[in-house]
């Protein structure tokens, strides 16, 4: 049962979801419960869903815009919602130890909420009190050339465009939400109340 009762709290946190458009839903409703100073850890492999997340959280904290890959400039800062919305991207960095330079305290721990895909890359660097959120896809393999519609996910489309121009359902994906600390064992237990009996 994916609720906390009488005291106890969820650990984790099994969703599966069948398009895109409802991996942004699950971020629409997790960025209504954000709060200042919230971390949220992205993990899996390209095209495994991460960066659409990221575009549900944008769009659920009301920033104005579009959400991109913020893989070449590694950190991109949505403001004019809700909450300030900072999403990292550490795939290119040589060493954990370069986020030294780049003031990411101030991020990690300041006004707004820090999404940061690759977060497995960071492990140390990362604040105790978290939601790590493991994306994968469902009854395959993960990996880098994985299969064919991981740009297609990676760009969050709602389906993929078949050799005729017609667009199929894109396959689904598994999310894994783990509570780490007080604050994201709260968040988890809210989030588990707001998302409807069938995403879980």
């Amino acid at each position: 049962e994916a609720f906390a009762l009488g005291g106890f709290h969820l650990d984790s946190l099994d969703l599966k979801t069948n398009s895109p458009e409802e991996t942004r839903r699950i971020a629409g409703a997790l960025a209504g419960l954000l709060e200042e100073g919230d971390f949220l850890a992205l993990e899996g492999d390209l095209g495994a869903g991460k960066t659409c997340f990221v575009k549900g959280l944008a769009r659920g904290l009301g920033a104005p815009g579009g959400v991109t890959s913020p893989t070449f400039s590694l950190i991109h800062e949505y403001l004019g919602g809700r909450l300030p919305l900072y999403h990292f991207d550490v795939y290119r960095l040589r060493r954990p130890e370069e986020l030294e330079g780049l003031g990411y305290e101030e991020y990690f721990y300041g006004d707004g909420v820090c999404a940061v895909e690759w977060s497995d890359l960071i492990g140390s660097y990362l604040p105790a009190d978290r939601l790590l959120l493991r994306f994968s896809r469902e009854g395959g393999e993960d990996g880098a050339g994985g299969d064919s519609d991981a740009a297609e996910w990676a760009a969050c489309p709602d389906g993929v465009k078949t050799g005729s121009g017609q667009a199929e359902p894109a396959p689904p994906r598994r999310l894994t939400i783990t509570a780490e600390g007080p604050r994201g064992r709260r968040l988890l237990d809210d989030l588990a109340r707001v998302l409807p009996k069938n995403q879980q």
